[in-house]
């Protein structure tokens, strides 16, 4: 196996260039903070954004849980890999991850500095003064692991050295830990986020009861609706999608569960 590293202190665009980097050395499986990513999939891992301080976050980018280390450990000796990109801030950074997850050593080290502008390291910089991260994986997959925090798409066109191209998506995220204060939303708010969906639904006469239970920011939300009639039973999945998009998109919580029970028609039928 060739590990390569790719060295840069905190904030200067190493997941930011992590995929370009990969492409250009036909890499395919990446180490960053917590996480064993191939493909643009997370295949093992915990990633050190869902960690509440940041002294938590650290610990978990070294793989210092023994759960979380085994767990990546195993999925490394299943997997057939050929090259590996690492990331770290630092050499002794670099280093404790290997000696965690008992990889071999070291390939061939990349500082940020070897790739990246002057230009482009103060522009992560910045980026990262204002809480944001970069975790080099399309949006989709981090989803699942951001509830409560706030997520957005970047997509950029690479163009590799034999000419073909390739669009690579990452994400940028706001790690709990990166908010100044905390946040809390009364679940009064949601609710009145889901009455305001419904209303707009033709589909459904009233809603008859409403329960939305919140606990470590992930909402779970019980209906009992009445319908106007029997045939539009089969429009209910599509009620349930737009009522999870509209709150996840309102309140960056994740929606695990909407649950509809239908207890009325407005139509009665023989």
């Amino acid at each position: 196996m060739e590990i390569y590293a790719l060295v840069g202190t905190s904030g200067t665009g190493k997941s930011y260039k992590a995929l370009e980097l990969a492409y250009e050395n036909d890499i395919k499986y990446i180490i960053d903070d917590g996480l064993l990513i191939h493909k643009n999939k997370i295949i093992a891992g915990v990633s050190a954004k869902q960690a509440k301080t940041v002294m938590g976050a650290v610990k978990r980018a070294i793989f210092n849980d023994e759960n979380h280390r085994d767990n990546v450990k195993l999925k490394l000796q299943q997997e057939n890999i050929d090259k590996i990109l690492v990331l770290g801030t630092s050499n002794k950074m670099i280093n404790q991850i290997l000696e965690k997850l008992d990889m071999k050593e070291l390939y061939k080290i990349i500082n940020i500095k070897d790739i990246s502008s002057e230009n482009e390291i103060a522009i992560a910089r910045k980026c990262r003064k204002k809480g944001n991260h970069i975790i080099p994986v399309p949006t989709m997959e981090i989803k699942p692991i951001a509830s409560g925090m706030s997520i957005n798409s970047l997509k950029r066109f690479f163009r590799k050295n034999n000419n073909s191209c390739k669009i690579i998506e990452k994400t940028i995220i706001r790690p709990t830990f990166s908010y100044i204060g905390k946040f809390y939303i009364n679940p009064n708010v949601i609710e009145q986020i889901i009455y305001y969906e419904i209303d707009k639904i033709d589909k459904v006469e009233k809603i008859n009861k409403l329960e939305v239970i919140n606990a470590n920011n992930i909402i779970n939300i019980h209906l009992n609706i009445k319908i106007n009639d029997v045939s539009q039973i089969k429009e209910i999945h599509k009620i349930q999608k737009i009522i999870k998009e509209n709150v996840e998109k309102t309140t960056l919580i994740n929606v695990e569960k909407v649950n509809i029970h239908i207890n009325k028609l407005a139509k009665n039928f023989v």
